[in-house]
């Protein structure tokens, strides 16, 4: 809205006094306009004209009042015009892909011939690689994806000429870095052996080990090892002269590790395992699970007791172990052997019956009594007070190591995995037995016997009196004629 003033009517100036009130009149009105132009919203412009002071001579009519100007009405701004999505290239726009001398793209190899390698790059013409340009370990064929070098945009013939060593060198010394910053593990073919070191290869690069980074067994040639594979690290690279320095000694421990905590995480209580005896000790035998050492203890070598775990295994020997336990902090493996072999408690009722009475050999002599070993696996216990049918204090006073005995069998707990014996009740049992053969002998003797033996007895009297009646008298006195 525009502000509307009125015409004021002025009596003509009598004097320059007069003429300066009107000047001042003319000057509040412009400033009070400001003042309201000030207050309206933004969007509403007033346009104020400049107001001049004109003299008024006392013959001249009073001016009229000034035409309303209106306000021009405010024009909204034009909204930026959104630009249309793009739409995506089609097959045939994707062809005309812009490359560079020196690029490394991908590219499917599309036909292979005995002197040349087509590849579909996904440009307006297909690459080639000559043999010359392929690594004579690289073995190509028709689908493969491959990383390859721009060596020309276009020869003679309107292809690409491409490079798979350039983009395998490249990506060679781009992996050379990259391991050399984080440090990485590496596997890499031994290619010679050299007076300092080994030659060896790593996904396109060449690389070198010194002698002293090589990690052997004492006596071992660098040669032996031409052809294997090896783990390695970076641990220097040189561009400008060409040079990768690795090392095998620092990369075969961290593979011992990573190989040792992988195999440890597959371990579970239960399984049966593949190893070799490493070592031997007083309290059991070591054996490399590959990477890892797990202890198969002493009570573990056999059911039956062993001594010497050199008795059992030899250094060296491949066989097949009991996962008993498996701490992965501290990353200890507990093994058995006797886990795999036929469990002698299971049977036991079946071979030995309280009662019976065996034979055995003491196998070795406690405080409180003595071992006497039954079969290869089993053992059983006399206790002290069942070594003899006398009192014994000390059990050497009545057996010793190696002896042959009889025991009876008094008692067979298979859980608790023992067998109660005792010399004495065998000893007993063999003395009763003496006993009840004389009384049973001793009963054979009946009364016909008896009546038997008298009638001989009789027949021998009779018969010895009538030899005595049959002889003539010596004493007698012949009679006379």
């Amino acid at each position: 809205m525009t502000q509307e003033f009125e015409a004021t009517h002025i009596e003509p100036p009598k004097s320059e006094a007069e003429e300066g009130d009107v000047e001042a009149l003319i000057q509040g009105a412009i400033k009070e306009l400001e003042q309201t132009k000030a207050a309206k919203p933004a969007e509403e412009k007033i346009k104020v004209e400049s107001f001049t002071a004109t003299p008024i001579t006392p013959a001249a009519k009073p001016a009229p009042a000034a035409p309303e100007k209106k306000a021009e009405p405010v024009k909204p701004k034009a909204e930026p015009k959104k630009e249309a999505p793009k739409e995506p290239e089609s097959p045939y726009a994707q062809t005309f892909k812009e490359y560079k001398q020196g690029d490394i793209i991908t590219g499917k190899v599309a036909r292979v011939d005995q002197s040349s390698v087509l590849v579909d790059i996904g440009y307006k013409a297909d690459g080639i690689i000559t043999n010359d340009e392929i690594r004579s370990s690289d073995q190509l064929k028709v689908g493969d994806t491959i990383k390859v070098y721009i060596d020309n945009l276009e020869n003679k013939e309107g292809y690409v000429e491409l490079s798979k060593k350039k983009a395998d060198f490249e990506a060679g010394w781009h992996l050379a870095n990259e391991a050399f910053k984080s440090k990485k593990l590496l596997q890499a073919k031994v290619t010679s052996a050299v007076r300092g070191g080994l030659v060896v290869e790593c996904e396109g690069i060449h690389g070198f080990v010194p002698a002293s980074q090589v990690s052997r067994k004492p006596g071992t040639e660098l040669e032996s090892l031409k052809g294997q594979t090896i783990p390695v690290k970076v641990i220097e690279v040189n561009r400008r002269q060409g040079k990768v320095i690795m090392s095998n000694r620092s990369a075969a421990g961290e593979k011992e590790r990573e190989d040792a905590k992988k195999l440890i995480n597959e371990l579970e209580v239960g399984q049966t395992r593949r190893g070799k005896v490493s070592s031997l000790k007083n309290f059991g035998a070591f054996v490399d699970l590959g990477g890892i050492e797990g202890l198969v203890h002493l009570s573990e070598l056999s059911w039956k007791r062993v001594k010497n775990p050199g008795d059992v295994l030899k250094v060296g020997q491949e066989l097949d172990v009991f996962v008993l336990g498996v701490d992965k902090v501290n990353n200890k493996i507990a093994l058995g052997l006797k886990e795999l072999q036929p469990d002698p408690w299971e049977t036991v009722k079946e071979k030995y019956k309280p009662g019976a009475i065996v034979k055995g050999r003491v196998a070795r002599l406690v405080k409180f009594g003595a071992f006497v070993e039954l079969d290869e696996y089993l053992e059983g216990l006399v206790h002290i007070s069942e070594l003899s049918t006398r009192s014994v204090r000390n059990p050497e006073d009545a057996v010793k190591p190696g002896d042959e005995v009889e025991v009876k069998i008094l008692r067979v707990l298979p859980d608790e995995q023992k067998i109660g014996l005792s010399i004495k009740e065998a000893l007993l049992d063999k003395e009763r037995k003496q006993v009840q053969e004389k009384q049973a002998e001793a009963s054979k003797i009946t009364i016909g016997d008896i009546i038997a033996e008298k009638q001989r007895q009789k027949a021998e009297t009779e018969e010895d009196e009538e030899q005595v009646e049959g002889k003539p008298d010596t004493n007698e006195v012949p009679s006379e004629a």
